[in-house]
């Protein structure tokens, strides 16, 4: 994520930075000619109940992916599978109806007794209820925890590892009209609907048990297994979707859409709309990358979509190639500069604002950088997972560093982003607090300065004594190692080590740990 505390501090970027080096030396990047490409729709009839549903037939979900990626689905058997319906209404606010059925594995080796759900929009101004909740059919009762962000369900007998069970329940949502917590992703804000975690989902189970515990200060909260989701939208004809996954299925009569999304595997889903929004389109490879804005944005619209399109192609080849045959990027009002989500990112609607200064810096260079970091969540923190309360260095720190790698191909020279991370770190003294800490034990100025510029620092010092190949290498093998899965800080320094051939013990004490 992006945050107005951890960007605003870029300003160095255009000051002394890349930002400005890249127009004064490259030019503006020309707008490119977008080509809208109309999704290939089949014609799927969204189950009614879970007696109905397949679980074992994930044809529906190649849509979404590249065919290079399309083996993932014979390669994950234990991963939750989700249906959810949705009902939209006209005014996008009174009320909005749910029903969710997901089939849930153990995949650990010891049984469980209990099963959480999480319930987010209770810690963002909002409110999501659950009811009428069953377990293979019995109904069951169920305890709200954690000031109603979790929900705890116990389990008449244990779920041994291996065994899975359907969970089903309706749920009912209140959307703020007035942005709350978590930088107001979550709401209904200038004509534009953000259901950010909207659903109830069910979090990682880890050696410290399930997480299920109050949100703490800064950072995002989804710390989730990688799923399957296919979710039906019903909802004003005229109210365009952005939203994880592909629409494999779409309906409208009368003034009503019956949409049908497939996602998967990723890290949850997002779902957003507004009736106000325009899109331009370019494919680049098996990739179509969207961009969804108000028309009067058209210019900085163009920027995105050049912006995003040399993101996915420089980080597919720096990294991995990036999964899914679709990108979509969209503005919106929030409390941050950006937010990740699988296959789609959200951007303040002022970075699409053309002609002003934000921050010390014209919008369309700030929106380069927001971009390319939002990119670059797209192989950290959703192909690869990551406890983002408690570790939230091994995805934003290692973004960081790969938004000076976007920088460093595509102009050829990243120095310039790197004083921004300075910068950044002189905000509190450039003080010894290491980058390895939990999102709550930063207080103030101190987690932008130390996860978002101490923390890429790391990464730069080890490229200077050992070499950009080996930290890309590191990077590389990494991401290879835990696609799909979780990626631990002991995960990213055995990757290190190994690419090094090295011990890293004193850099991780001097840079990482608690001390």
């Amino acid at each position: 994520m992006n945050k107005r505390v951890v960007f605003g501090v870029v300003i160095v970027v255009v000051v002394i930075g890349l930002g400005l080096g890249a127009w004064l030396f490259f030019g503006q990047p020309e707008p490119p000619a977008p080509t809208p490409t109309a999704p290939e729709l089949v014609s799927y009839q969204f189950p009614k109940s879970a007696a109905e549903i397949e679980w074992e037939d994930r044809s529906i979900f190649k849509a979404g992916l590249t065919s290079g990626a399309a083996g993932v689905l014979d390669e994950l058997p234990l991963a939750s599978t989700y249906f959810i319906s949705l009902e939209i209404p006209p005014d996008l606010i009174s009320g909005i109806n749910g029903h969710e059925v997901v089939r849930y594995y153990n995949a650990e080796q010891e049984p469980l007794t209990k099963i959480y759900f999480r319930l987010f929009p209770n810690f963002q101004g909002g409110e999501l209820k659950v009811s009428h909740l069953t377990v293979d059919g019995e109904i069951m009762i169920s305890s709200y925890e954690s000031s109603n962000t979790a929900l705890r369900v116990d389990l008449t007998r244990p779920l041994k590892p291996g065994e899975s069970l359907v969970l089903e329940m309706d749920f009912e949502l209140t959307i703020p009209t007035e942005m709350g917590g978590n930088y107001g992703l979550y709401g209904y804000f200038e004509d534009v609907l953000v259901l950010d975690t909207f659903y109830p989902m069910i979090p990682v189970y880890d050696d410290s048990g399930w997480y299920s515990q109050f949100p703490q200060n800064n950072g995002d909260h989804t710390y989730n297994d990688a799923s399957f989701y296919v979710v039906q939208v019903q909802a004003p004809a005229d109210l365009e979707l952005v939203s994880s996954g592909v629409i494999v299925d779409r309906e409208i009569k009368g003034g009503t859409q019956t949409t049908v999304i497939a996602s998967g595997p990723s890290r949850d889903f997002y779902l957003a709309g507004s009736r106000e929004f325009v899109e331009i389109s370019q494919q680049t490879g098996d990739v179509l990358v969207r961009v969804h804005t108000r028309p009067e944005y058209s210019v900085n619209q163009a920027y995105a979509l050049d912006y995003a399109v040399n993101a996915i192609e420089i980080l597919s080849e720096e990294v991995g190639p990036y999964p899914y045959t679709e990108f979509e990027v969209m503005s919106s009002p929030m409390m941050a500069l950006g937010i990740e989500y699988p296959g789609v990112t959200s951007i303040v609607v002022d970075e699409f604002v053309d002609g002003v200064d934000l921050y010390g810096m014209p919008s369309e260079q700030l929106l380069e950088s927001t971009l390319a970091h939002e990119t670059g969540h797209m192989w950290f923190y959703n192909a690869v997972g990551n406890d983002q309360q408690n570790q939230p260095w091994v995805d934003e720190a290692l973004v960081q560093y790969l938004t000076y790698i976007y920088y460093l191909d595509r102009y050829g020279d990243g120095s310039d982003y790197v004083d921004s991370w300075e910068y950044r770190w002189k905000r509190v003294e450039k003080a010894d607090i290491p980058i390895g800490l939990p999102a709550g034990e930063y207080h103030g100025a101190e987690y932008s300065a130390i996860v978002y510029g101490r923390g890429p620092l790391f990464f730069l010092e080890l490229e200077k004594e050992y070499g950009l190949d080996m930290v890309m290498t590191a990077i590389r093998n990494y991401y290879q190692e835990n696609l799909w899965g979780i990626g631990y800080a002991d995960e990213l320094r055995a990757a290190l080590e190994e690419a090094c051939a090295c011990d890293l013990s004193a850099e991780f004490e001097e840079w990482v740990y608690d001390r």
